[in-house]
């Protein structure tokens, strides 16, 4: 699915994970060890819950996680459901939007994603094919519209959760 990785960094600026999020964010190539790390770091600071596994992630030292062997966040934590993608998605379109500064390969790649997530609806509005909703503006306008209205939206739920 990814073809891109979503920066730690990137993503403590919005929402707070739960185990499940981080498990379906590595399990789909979102995330690599070193973005885990962050993620599950900030979590401890803000003074979150963590399991076992996930202290032992976010106290690895450099050496740790660079040799690997560090336990599996998905043990437990096997949530495909539409929530746990919804922030996902969520993710990859707020990332796409801050690094793909040509729209026609910021549609293209949101095109992908809306394929690669198994066609949720709230991506319908701003992809390249669908047509408008009902009184919605057409062409890129009314796409771009759409896309920003999702993603403040889609923030403002991820990150009040």
């Amino acid at each position: 699915m990814a073809r891109f990785k979503v920066p730690g960094s990137f993503i403590v600026g919005r929402v707070t994970l739960t185990a499940s999020e981080v498990a379906y964010g590595r399990r789909w190539g979102w995330l690599d060890d070193h973005s885990t790390v962050q993620i599950i770091l900030a979590k401890l600071q803000q003074g979150g819950e963590l399991s076992e596994a996930e202290k032992r992630w976010a106290l690895a030292l450099p050496e740790e996680i660079l040799r690997g062997g560090l336990p599996d966040i998905s043990a437990g934590s096997a949530d495909e459901s539409p929530e746990v993608a919804a922030v996902w998605v969520y993710l990859s379109v707020a990332w796409l939007c801050e690094n793909v500064s040509v729209r026609r390969q910021l549609f293209d790649a949101i095109e992908q994603l809306y394929a690669d997530f198994d066609y949720p609806e709230e991506v319908e509005g701003f992809v390249q094919y669908m047509p408008p909703p009902p009184g919605g503006r057409a062409g890129t306008p009314g796409m771009t519209e759409r896309l920003e209205s999702f993603l403040r939206a889609a923030g403002s739920f991820c990150g009040n959760r």
